[in-house]
């Protein structure tokens, strides 16, 4: 190419940079918010040197419309992160990635995992107040990608399901998943959600459906395996519920005395014991939430990783409660590491202990029933979910009692 012809080039191109930019502008009003020196959203306190603002190697890329090719680099540089443990680093790096791509899945998938799962105390316990900006983020990339099964399931199963215990919800999510062409095991986990419930007849229908969905792929594509895997789980877990279905029938006309008590006592500041009893078998677990007396969930209309730092939420509730060894549960929590989780501000805080029949695993279930069909207690039995029987004893501490 001639000299000549570079440099005219090279005129042409310098020419179309400002259009390029003014175009860009006009239909991406949000780049403004990418440009070095403004914060990105909501700032994190207390963060450090950690990025809330795009870094200007970037920017260029964002001004002349390659949001997503920056998304994918910020992305590589958050997995760094990871592998660091610079945790706090993270959710900055994930609200701009879904703000430049906002159908990057994964992201939501993982940001919304570390919101709920990765801020913890010495104790390995989860900071519960990311809870509910967890399940926000999830909403806003359902919003944004509302044809994938992806983010339905992962807000269902991850969140609702494990994470808080709320199956009512996560059969809902579930059940929106299952309109948009998901794999086998969503629909075994509809069944879960169902049982889980207490919604027995309505899950021995789940599965029912399920071994009917499997039997329909494997008429269109009989060397699928996976669909002859599913039907035999589905089968199954089919004979399962309509075998504990019949086991458990009577349970109400003679209900087991949990003989329910539990006690907290002080070892030293932010340092306490908690114990107690109860009748059923091993393997179960009794819950625990110790909360300021007025704490409630906060309500978020949009996504936001702010949260009330004065207050105090320890939850230690699913896979995470307190274990049941031969007729007595105990733990010793020591929180005095953890001041910037618990604050304990307040003057009043409010210790819960209880136990969910509908969390419990089978063999707890074959005395209880699955929604407390078969149990009573003399002092603590708790029937303000209807339909469902449990056991919950509410203490009341002052701040001194804590500390």
């Amino acid at each position: 190419m001639k000299l000549g012809t570079r440099i005219t080039l090279a005129i042409i191109a310098v020419m179309l940079i400002p259009p390029i930019v003014g175009l860009q502008k006009a239909i991406d009003p949000a780049r403004k918010q990418f440009q070095p020196g403004r914060g990105v959203g909501s700032v994190m306190t207390d963060m450090g040197n950690n990025p809330v603002v795009l870094p200007s190697q970037f920017v260029a890329g964002t001004v002349i419309g390659l949001q997503e090719v920056v998304a994918g680099l910020l992305w590589v540089r958050t997995d760094e992160f990871f592998h660091s443990g610079n945790y706090e680093a993270i959710i900055p790096m994930v609200r701009m990635i879904t703000w430049l791509d906002p159908h990057m899945v994964d992201v939501y998938s993982v940001g919304a995992w570390h919101l709920d799962y990765n801020f913890v105390d010495s104790g390995q316990r989860a900071d519960h107040r990311y809870v509910v900006p967890a399940i926000k983020f999830l909403e806003e990339g359902i919003a944004n990608n509302p044809s994938i099964f992806d983010l339905y399931f992962d807000l269902a199963f991850v969140h609702y399901y494990l994470k808080i215990g709320n199956f009512e919800k996560a059969e809902e999510y579930m059940r929106l998943a299952a309109k948009h062409n998901p794999p086998f095991y969503v629909y075994r986990e509809i069944a879960h959600a169902l049982e889980k419930q207490g919604r027995v007849d309505d899950a021995i229908k789940q599965w029912q459906e399920c071994i009917k969905i499997g039997q329909e792929e494997l008429a269109r594509n009989p060397k699928d395996t996976g669909a002859v895997t599913h039907i035999q789980v589905s089968k199954r877990n089919l004979d399962s519920t309509l075998i504990r279905k019949v086991e458990r029938a009577n349970l109400g006309s003679r209900p087991t005395d949990m003989g329910f008590d539990a006690n907290f006592k002080r070892l030293g500041p932010r340092q306490f014991l908690i114990s107690g009893k109860i009748n059923v078998p091993d393997g179960a677990r009794v819950f625990l939430t110790l909360t300021d007396s007025d704490y409630k969930e906060p309500t978020l209309k949009n996504f936001s990783w702010d949260v009330d730092t004065d207050a105090t939420a320890l939850w230690e509730t699913q896979i995470h409660g307190i274990s049941i060894n031969k007729g007595k549960f105990h733990k010793k929590y020591d929180l005095s590491k953890d001041i910037k989780q618990y604050p304990f501000k307040k003057d009043k805080y409010t210790l819960t202990l209880w136990f969910d029949p509908r969390c419990a695993p089978i063999s707890a279930q074959d005395i209880t029933g699955w929604k407390g069909e078969g149990i009573t207690d003399k002092q603590y039995l708790d029937t303000s979910i209807p339909g469902v029987k449990m056991v919950k004893k509410v203490i009341t501490l002052n701040r001194q009692d804590i500390l």
